[in-house]
Order: structure tokens, then sequence, then C-alpha cells
């Protein structure tokens, strides 16, 4: 696997691979809590110190993971610019109209730019060691007590399941059809700005007919299976708790309570 993209499993023997998969989204949403709850730089050099280690734990190679993070760059630098141009509070660095750049505008941009980058990395460190089937077992453990109240878990589960598998298959194919108006000409970068929105529309039309195609396929092949979602489930695979995934927890923990010390410094 040369390209890593947001939703792949990258099989591996890695600590993080060895977790319980409900041990491990409940990390997950732990650590995005304590990302959240930062709110300065130092609270933030420590979590990104924390979430490299993981990294390395992974076993993820780095320039796979910086790769993968480039289709959220626009989406976290339209963020950012907005914050930057209608901050407000602090010096004034340049006013024009309604944009407004000051110093406390620029500082909360870069805080959230690093606080979108560290949310998407510590999502794909779940996605990357552990497997869609696992996720969606995690899920449906983590959602067990709502069906006292009725709430189809294992239907989440499966639909969780399902949508992490159609992700890098959907990402290709997105690709291919890139590729295909480009051969076209079809240019996705430059123009103006209803050229961009005519061009992906062009994208996002044949993506969408093919997603539909992928669901119906999928449905057809369950009903053929005779798949029912009502009925109860076993797995193939057993997942046990170890010491290891109450270690692991602890030491998120201990992470968010030094965080919380660091918020008054």
């Amino acid at each position: 696997m040369n390209q890593l993209v947001f939703g792949n499993y990258l099989p591996g023997h890695s600590i993080l691979h060895r977790l319980h998969p409900t041990g491990k989204i409940v990390g997950l949403i732990l650590l995005i809590t304590w990302i959240l709850l930062a709110n300065n730089w130092l609270n933030y050099a420590w979590l990104t110190a924390v979430i490299l280690m993981l990294v390395r734990l992974a076993q993820v190679p780095l320039h796979m993971l910086v790769t993968s993070l480039r289709p959220f760059v626009w989406l976290i630098a339209f963020t950012v610019v907005i914050q930057l141009a209608f901050g407000h509070g602090g010096t004034t660095y340049w006013h024009w109209g309604p944009i407004n750049v000051t110093s406390v505008g620029v500082t909360t941009a870069g805080l959230i730019f690093v606080r979108f980058l560290l949310i998407i990395i510590v999502a794909m460190l779940l996605t990357v060691t552990t497997s869609p089937n696992s996720i969606a077992k995690g899920v449906e453990t983590l959602l067990t007590p709502l069906k006292r109240i009725g709430v189809p878990v294992a239907m989440i589960g499966i639909m969780i399941s399902i949508a992490l598998r159609f992700i890098p298959t959907l990402l290709n194919e997105m690709q291919t059809i890139m590729n295909a108006q480009r051969s076209r000409g079809v240019v996705f970068n430059s123009g103006k700005l209803w050229h961009r929105v005519k061009n992906f529309l062009a994208l996002i039309i044949p993506l969408l007919v093919s997603a539909f195609r992928h669901a119906d396929n999928l449905a057809d092949a369950l009903g053929a299976s005779g798949y029912d979602a009502s009925q109860p489930r076993s797995s193939y695979y057993q997942y046990h708790w170890h010491r290891l995934d109450t270690a692991a927890l602890g030491l998120i923990l201990l992470v968010g309570l030094i965080v919380i010390g660091l918020r008054g410094v």
C-alpha cells in the first residue's frame, strides 16, 4: 500500500493494533475531548507530542500520514481564513471593510489549525489500526445499553462498517473521474469561481451515480445471501479486554488531567 487515505485499514501488529476496539473508540473520544479543551500553545505542544508518539506506536510511516492529510487541507484552510479575516480583539494588523486581522484572530486561527489537524490525525489512527469490522463491533458494544429502548445497535454497527469500507473506494473513484475529466480539458484548480463550480458538478454527479450503484449492488448481494438485519449475529473474531487496554485508557486519562492542569498556564 503506497498511499494511505482516510478510512483505510493498515494491517499490522503494533500495540495500537492489538488494543480492544471498544477501548480505542473510547480513547478516541477522550483524546478529541482533550484537544477541544486545550486553550493555549503549551497545551497543544503537549498533545502534539502525545499524538506523534501514538503515530510512532502505530508504526504508520510519517510521510504516508502527511500525504493522507492533503484532502483536508482546503477544509482547514477555509476555516482558518474565516477566523483570520473576522477576528476581534488585541492589536489590529490590517483593516479593510468588514475584514479585520487582529493579533487575537491570528492566534485563534493558529490554534484552530492545530486543533483540526490533531483531531483528523487521531481519527485516522483509529481507522488505520482498526479494521471496519472491529470498529463496528466496538460501536455495537458501546451502544449495547441502548438496545433496551429499541435502538437498532447491530444495524448502526453494520452501517458504520459499510461506510468506512466505502470511503477508500469512493476516493479512488473520485480520482479516476478527475483524471478522466482532466483528459477532456477540465481544470479543477484554476479559472473563475463559476467555472470551478461547474467543473466540480461534472465530478460530483458521476461520483453520486457511482455511490448509488455500489449501494444498489450491495443491497442485492445482501438480499441474495439471505441477510436479515433483525436477526442476532455472531462474530468470527472474539475480542477480549486485557490489562493493556486498561493501562492505555488510564494513560489517556492522565493526558487529560495534564491538559486540564495546563489550561490556566
